[in-house]
């Protein structure tokens, strides 16, 4: 469905206005994968033209975590049917100050590079198309230095007289604002390495760790590509853990949709795996039991190290939580209770901590999600916010997590309204 012209509100308004906040942004954010059509404009909004001269805003209306941050865009002049159905607006991916989203106008897709800086300062630029055709999903890795990033995608083609995947390196450089193709080697992989690298997706998230661009398959592992900034890109290859349960059905397929039960995030040069193991795969709905397993694994290790792990009935609920929901209140117990959620998805933080956020809701039907924090070394919870989901309320959009909001350093003044108070949802 392409979007359509409505204003949003964000899930919690913390920031400025919030009692005891002495900034206007936080650190990072839960950023929503898909934008909203909106003509609002905000001290974060940068704009652009496509090639064709067509004029592209985009804005970012940022909260504290677990509420959920969204970004919005706007194409003067054009309605909302001028966007495709089957390629709708998305966020590809975001590392440090920078975000890549796409938008398909009247067929064309074109790649759009938001980066954040103070006030003023923040910029919008259009990424020139490739000079061969595209196959898969672009990647973003930010440089050392924080001015610079590379954008780049993986080509894989079968090649019958070789009788083997051939791996080519598609590179765009925002300082010399120019593409370079470089042909890889898989040599220097082991053969369990090279059949993961020739059957993995390439389509999911990506994730920029300690230098190297990584592409994220959760049902086989993380292709890396390093020295992407030294013009002789390097394919490495990071296995998810062994000891993961992985749902698969008899025929070797998953029950449903991996990122319903995994995800992957880093902070620094620490990557994090998170399963969410069911008591029944093919059931996620509330009053069934889960739990929750996190894997820690330095680009430097051979192996991956199970570091917490949480049941949903030992997880602890503030009675105070109860003015939010009380449909979390056991009737035997009369204790607030999770497995009374359904369980949608897991988000990792990409802070050095022990959280991580479930998304849920209590009914299918119901128009609000909920973003649940949990403490996984206190088995507690440590705050929640609603999502508001509108008439799509059947649809929980994927949330990333980004540290793009500490790069707009804004200091508002004492009389500046946080744009999302202005925002509603219909």
């Amino acid at each position: 469905m392409a979007p359509s012209d409505f204003s949003f509100h964000p899930s919690a308004l913390m920031g400025s206005n919030a009692a005891g906040s002495t900034s206007r942004f936080p650190d990072w954010a839960l950023l929503c994968e898909e934008p909203r059509l909106s003509e609002r404009r905000n001290e974060t909004t940068a704009e652009c033209e496509t090639s064709e001269g067509q004029s592209v805003e985009v804005s970012f209306w940022l909260v504290d975590p677990p509420g959920a941050s969204y970004f919005s865009f706007n194409c003067p002049g054009l309605h909302a049917s001028a966007f495709d159905d089957y390629a709708p607006p998305s966020l590809v991916c975001a590392g440090a100050a920078f975000v890549l989203f796409s938008l398909t106008i009247r067929g064309s897709t074109h790649h759009f590079v938001y980066k954040a800086a103070p006030a003023g300062e923040q910029s919008l630029q259009l990424l020139p198309d490739p000079p061969v055709p595209r196959r898969r999903r672009f990647g973003l890795l930010p440089r050392g230095d924080g001015e610079h990033f590379a954008v780049a995608y993986l080509d894989r083609q079968w090649i019958s007289q070789d009788d083997d995947w051939r791996f080519d390196a598609h590179v765009y450089s925002s300082e010399t604002q120019e593409w370079s193709s470089h042909r890889l080697s898989l040599q220097h992989l082991s053969e369990s390495d090279k059949l993961m690298c020739c059957h993995h997706s390439l389509y999911y998230r990506h994730i920029a760790i300690a230098g190297s661009l990584g592409w994220v398959d959760l049902l086989r592992g993380v292709l890396l590509l390093g020295n992407l900034f030294d013009g002789d890109p390097v394919i490495e290859f990071i296995p998810l853990p062994e000891s993961r349960v992985n749902f698969l059905d008899k025929d070797g397929l998953p029950y449903r949709a991996s990122e319903y039960y995994c995800n992957v995030a880093c902070c620094d040069d620490l990557l994090k795996f998170i399963e969410i193991e069911f008591d029944d795969p093919l059931v996620r709905t509330n009053r069934k039991g889960w739990r929750a397993n996190v894997w820690n694994r330095k680009i430097s290790w051979n192996k991956w190290e199970l570091c917490s792990t949480v049941d949903v009935a030992k997880i602890s609920v503030d009675q105070s939580y109860s003015v939010l929901l009380p449909q979390l209140r056991s009737d035997e117990t009369q204790k607030l209770d999770l497995q009374k959620l359904i369980f949608y998805a897991p988000v990792l933080s990409t802070r050095d901590d022990n959280l991580f956020y479930m998304m849920a809701k209590v009914n299918a039907e119901d128009e609000t999600a909920w973003a649940i924090a949990v403490d996984m070394e206190c088995a507690a919870v440590e705050a929640m916010a609603p999502i508001t989901l509108g008439q799509d309320h059947y649809h929980i959009a994927m949330f990333c997590p980004c540290d793009l909001p500490k790069y707009l350093n804004m200091t508002p003044g004492a009389d500046m309204d946080n744009p999302a108070d202005k925002c509603s949802k219909r």
